[in-house]
């Protein structure tokens, strides 16, 4: 009898042993899942909430650029032709003039702290533009971007130089650095080749010690004499004022 019982406390403890190691592992299990659902949705909503920052910036560059023209999620449209450079002609713009702009480019916006050169068909200030245009579906259409222009302003008061090495060149009389535009980091896509052209930033050190910064679009089709050219054309006013951040 003391056998027999001893056989059946046994069979229930491994009953009971098993029936217990197999909750904890469903409630293991359920907690795994718990976690990873969590960290789907922390990373879908760090994914979108980062896409929806980007997309907000209107004043994009070519790659990550510096000054006030931040990242953009807006598609560079497709420029290869070489662009020739003419004598400036028209109005000169108020922190900022300039002697030369690619054959056929206009100002297309301008101000204290910035100048924005344009192609032809740009925007409703240049020749033979659609009134119609919407700009949210070309950014070369709206004065607030960069997107396949040159833009032309100084450095933010937080910044101190060139924060890389580049081409050093010679800018008319002044030393220069010519920088390769870092590739813009945009959610869900990938990221340009190394070789590719991502967009120029020209570094030019002023009387003043501040830089002035000629940010040229990837794909223009500018040379890098044509670059230095151009800038060398550039002048910075007294009305001209540095950004911040």
């Amino acid at each position: 009898m003391n056998d027999l019982r001893e056989y059946f406390d046994e069979i229930a403890d491994s009953v009971t042993s098993t029936a217990t190691t197999d909750v904890e592992a469903d409630v293991t299990r359920g907690r795994r899942a718990v976690r990873q659902r969590r960290t789907v949705q922390t990373v879908a909503g760090s994914v979108f909430g980062i896409a929806a920052l980007v997309a907000a910036f209107t004043i994009p560059s070519a790659g990550v650029g510096s000054g006030p023209f931040g990242p953009t999620a807006a598609a560079p449209p497709a420029i290869s032709s070489a662009l020739d450079l003419v004598a400036y002609q028209g109005a000169q713009p108020k922190g900022f003039t300039v002697d030369k702009v690619p054959a056929g480019w206009f100002i297309q916006a301008d101000n204290n702290y910035n100048l924005l050169l344009a192609p032809k068909g740009a925007g409703s200030a240049a020749p033979n533009a659609d009134p119609n245009a919407n700009p949210s579906a070309d950014p070369r259409l709206d004065p607030a971007s960069a997107v396949g222009k040159i833009a032309i302003f100084l450095e933010s008061k937080d910044q101190n130089g060139p924060a890389r090495d580049g081409i050093e060149v010679k800018v008319g009389d002044r030393d220069g650095v010519l920088l390769k535009s870092l590739p813009a980091m945009i959610p869900g896509q990938t990221p340009a080749p190394a070789d590719s052209d991502t967009g120029w930033e020209m570094w030019v050190e002023q009387p003043s010690g501040v830089y002035l910064i000629v940010q040229f679009w990837e794909g223009l089709g500018l040379s890098q004499k044509q670059m230095v050219e151009l800038t060398a054309g550039v002048h910075v006013e007294k009305d001209a004022v540095q950004s911040v951040g």
